[in-house]
């Protein structure tokens, strides 16, 4: 009796091809979770601190934008927008006192996970080459709704999402965070996410800093 041969087909070649696939995604991931590891910001790099122009009035719910002073930010702002100036963001609180301070999400380097954490003003910008304040064009209703919605995420101490699934809010990256709180002051408001990584929808900075009447109020460079 003699078998039939396949050609010259390996008989674990669709194995081997799903294999290729999975790892390939792995590694997609992977890059993407380097790049915006971006918003830890590497702790051990000094720059100056850059400085807003004096004068300068913070409001809270205003977005403050950073490039981190990792390499890793540099590949992140590539990714991030447009203007490819920026590698993270973060929600202005208790403005005009001095407990200023920001509330963002980001990856803990040490310990290789993070989450919703409020930072002084001064820190946060300590970990920057520039930095950029962009006030929202909203009622001052949806802004208050927006900045209570951010502070009860870090009050539930909401853990970084490395998973970046932008359809929950279990868990939350950087961006996700600053959306997300906005979706619940508003949720007719005009937030997609709008790139692509890994088969997974994301927001952008261009997501967040280009909605209707949305201004740059200062920058620090």
């Amino acid at each position: 009796m003699s078998m039939k041969r396949s050609g010259n087909k390996h008989p674990f070649g669709f194995t081997v091809l799903r294999l290729n696939a999975f790892v390939t995604r792995c590694i997609l991931s992977l890059s993407f979770l380097l790049c915006l590891s971006a918003c830890s910001q590497g702790r051990k790099e000094r720059f100056f601190v850059p400085a807003f122009p004096e004068g300068t009035e913070l409001r809270d719910g205003d977005l403050i934008c950073r490039l981190g002073t990792s390499w890793y930010s540099g590949l992140f702002r590539k990714k991030a927008s447009s203007a490819q100036e920026y590698s993270h963001i973060g929600i202005v609180l208790y403005a005009g006192t001095d407990s200023c301070s920001v509330v963002h999400t980001e990856e803990d380097p040490s310990s290789g996970h993070g989450g919703v954490a409020l930072e002084s003003l001064s820190s946060f910008l300590a970990h920057s080459r520039r930095a950029g304040i962009y006030r929202l064009h909203l009622p001052d209703s949806v802004l208050s709704h927006f900045v209570r919605a951010a502070l009860d995420y870090r009050e539930r101490q909401v853990p970084f999402d490395f998973a970046f699934d932008s359809a929950s809010d279990a868990e939350l990256y950087c961006t996700e965070l600053v959306a997300a709180a906005l979706l619940r002051a508003d949720s007719l408001l005009p937030i997609r996410p709008s790139i692509s990584v890994a088969g997974r929808r994301v927001y952008s900075l261009d997501d967040l800093l280009l909605l209707p009447g949305t201004k740059c109020m200062a920058l620090a460079n």
